[in-house]
C-alpha cells in the first residue's frame, strides 16, 4: 500500500515536474522599485519579509551589490542591457534603452532569442512607454483597480509638493497594480510549465516607490510609536555636492517615523505578493529547473544624512541594494561579500543558464563568487548632481572596495569623499584628508582613472532644485 500511494504521488506531480529535464533552466526575475536594504535577511529585525527572506536561504545573498546609477531609468537600462551608464549616456528618467543601445540585446531579448516565453508584467523597464517590444512576447503594466491607490498616485504626480507621503488603503490590495501584475506572472508561470515551455518572466513591482499605499493590514504591522528611527551622528568633511537626492530642496515629511512606517508597510505588501510566485514554485516543485533573481534597481534614503530622503545620492543609501539568487545549480545559504554590480547580473544568468553571453557586456560572471572562488573586484557608480549656484550639473563618479568607498566630484574640483568601513559603515566621516588612508586613496583614484569619462548626455536634476526637471518616475 505504501508503495503504491508514492507511485499515485508521483504521478499527481508529474505535470509539474516535467520540466525538470529541460537542458536549460526557466528564469524567475523580481525587480522590486526603490528597495534598500531594509529586510530580514540583510539584517533589519523590524521589517517582516519573509518571503524574501526564504529566497535568500536557498539561494545566494549579495551583501554589498552596487546599482551603476542610483535612479529608476538609468539602472534599469544598465543591467537590462549589461552596459555602463558611462558608456549608453542615460542618465535621466525619459530616455529608453532601445532609442540609446539600438543594437543592444536586452536580458530579456536574448532569452527569447534561444527559444523561451518572454513575457514581463510591472515596473520591469522604467515603464510602459520605455519597454522595450524586442523583449517581450507579452507584456503588460496598468494603472491598477484600486481606486485609492490610484487617487495617491494622481496626487503625487499631479502637482503635488513631492514630500514622502504614506496612504492606508481600505482593500486587500489584489486590485492594486503590484497585486494584479503578480497575478499575471503567476498565470503565466502555471500555464507554460503545464506545457513545458522555457519560460523568461519578469515580475516588476512598483512598491515600495512613492507614493506609499498599501492595505491596512501590512500598515499594522508596524505601530508607529514603535519605530525609532536611527541616531544620526553629524556629517564631517563632506562635500556640499555629495548631500543631495532627487527630493532635495522640498519638506521634510510630517514624521520621520511615519514615513518609515510607510515605507516598511509597502516592503511587507510587496513581500507577501513575491510570495505568491515562490508558493508556486513550491507547489510545482520546478526550483531544479528555475533561476530565481530578486534585485533591487536602486537604494532609498529614510531621512538619514542630515534629513535625506530617496534615490540619487552616491551613498551607500542610495547605490546600495538587495541581490539574491537562487534556484537551478545556485548554493544555498551562502553570502558573498566581496562588492558586485548589478552590471554582473546579465552575464550571470546567461553562464547559469548554459548560454555563451553576447558580444558587448561588460560586466562579469558572478558564478564563481557564489561557489565561493574568484576574484574580488570593486564597483562602480555613477551620478549627476545640480549645483544651483552655479548652475552646472557636476559628476559623482565611485569606486567601492570592500574596506572603503571612493568619489570624485568634478574630478575633484567640487571635492572628494572617502569612507572608511571599519569605523563609519554609515558614510558620515569623510577620511580623505587622513593620512591613515593615503595609500588606499591613491588606489582609489588609480582604479576611477581606469574608466573612460561619461558619454554626454542629458542630466538628472531633483525637481524642486530646478523647475524645468521632469517630476514623473
Amino acid at each position: 500500500m505504501k508503495r503504491l500511494i508514492t507511485l499515485l504521488a508521483g504521478l499527481l506531480v508529474l505535470p509539474f515536474a516535467a520540466h525538470s529535464a529541460a537542458p536549460h533552466p526557466n528564469v524567475l526575475f523580481i525587480v522590486v522599485d526603490d528597495l534598500n536594504l531594509s529586510l530580514g535577511c540583510y539584517g533589519n529585525r523590524d521589517v517582516k519579509s519573509p518571503n524574501i527572506d526564504r529566497l535568500a536561504a536557498r539561494g545566494v545573498r549579495f551583501d554589498r551589490a552596487y546599482a551603476q546609477y542610483p535612479l529608476c531609468n538609468p539602472s534599469r537600462v544598465s543591467f537590462l542591457s549589461g552596459r555602463r551608464p558611462e558608456t549608453s549616456g542615460v542618465y535621466v528618467l525619459t530616455i529608453p534603452a532601445r532609442k540609446a543601445l539600438p543594437e543592444a540585446i536586452m536580458l530579456p531579448q536574448f532569452f527569447r532569442q534561444q527559444g523561451y516565453f518572454s513575457a514581463g508584467a510591472g515596473k520591469v523597464y522604467h515603464n510602459a512607454r520605455g519597454s522595450d517590444a524586442a523583449s517581450w512576447d507579452q507584456y503588460q503594466d496598468g494603472d491598477g483597480e484600486d481606486e485609492q491607490e490610484k487617487a495617491a498616485i494622481q496626487s503625487r504626480y499631479g502637482g503635488g509638493d513631492g514630500r514622502p507621503r504614506w496612504h492606508v488603503l481600505d482593500s486587500d490590495g489584489s486590485k492594486m497594480r503590484d497585486g494584479l501584475n503578480a497575478t499575471t506572472i503567476l498565470n503565466q508561470l502555471r500555464e507554460k510549465s503545464s506545457a513545458g515551455k522555457s519560460w523568461f518572466l519578469a515580475a516588476g513591482f512598483h512598491k515600495p516607490h512613492l507614493p506609499w499605499t498599501a492595505p491596512k493590514r501590512f500598515f499594522d504591522l508596524y505601530p508607529e510609536t514603535g519605530i525609532t528611527p536611527p541616531a544620526e551622528p553629524a556629517l564631517q568633511g563632506v562635500p556640499p555636492i555629495a548631500v543631495q537626492t532627487e527630493l532635495s530642496g522640498f519638506a521634510q515629511p510630517d514624521s520621520r517615523a511615519g514615513a518609515i512606517r510607510g515605507y516598511y508597510a509597502c516592503i511587507s505588501y510587496t513581500d507577501s505578493q513575491i510570495g505568491r510566485l515562490l508558493d508556486e514554485l513550491d507547489r510545482r516543485e520546478l526550483w531544479r529547473s528555475t533561476l530565481v533573481v530578486l534585485v533591487g534597481d536602486n537604494g532609498f534614503h529614510l531621512g538619514d544624512h542630515g534629513g535625506l530622503w530617496a534615490k540619487l545620492s552616491a551613498y551607500d543609501a542610495a547605490t546600495r541594494v538587495p541581490l539574491l539568487i537562487a534556484g537551478a545549480g545556485v548554493p544555498a545559504g551562502r553570502v558573498v561579500t566581496s562588492p558586485v554590480q548589478l552590471l554582473d547580473i546579465y552575464p550571470t544568468l546567461t553562464e547559469l543558464a548554459g548560454f555563451p553571453a553576447p558580444a558587448g557586456l561588460e560586466g562579469r560572471s558572478l558564478t564563481a563568487l557564489m561557489h565561493g572562488r574568484g576574484e574580488a573586484k570593486p564597483a562602480y557608480s555613477l551620478v549627476y548632481h545640480y549645483d544651483v549656484a552655479a548652475k552646472r550639473d557636476v559628476v559623482g563618479r565611485t569606486v567601492i572596495d570592500e574596506r572603503w568607498r571612493y568619489t570624485e566630484w568634478d574630478q575633484g574640483a567640487a571635492g572628494r569623499e572617502f569612507y572608511r568601513r571599519s569605523d563609519d559603515p554609515a558614510e558620515y566621516i569623510n577620511r580623505v584628508e587622513d593620512a591613515a588612508v593615503l595609500a588606499d586613496r591613491r588606489t582609489a583614484a588609480a582604479l576611477l582613472q581606469q574608466f573612460p569619462q561619461p558619454k554626454p548626455g542629458a542630466a538628472n536634476r531633483p525637481r524642486a532644485l530646478d523647475p524645468t526637471a521632469k517630476a514623473a518616475n
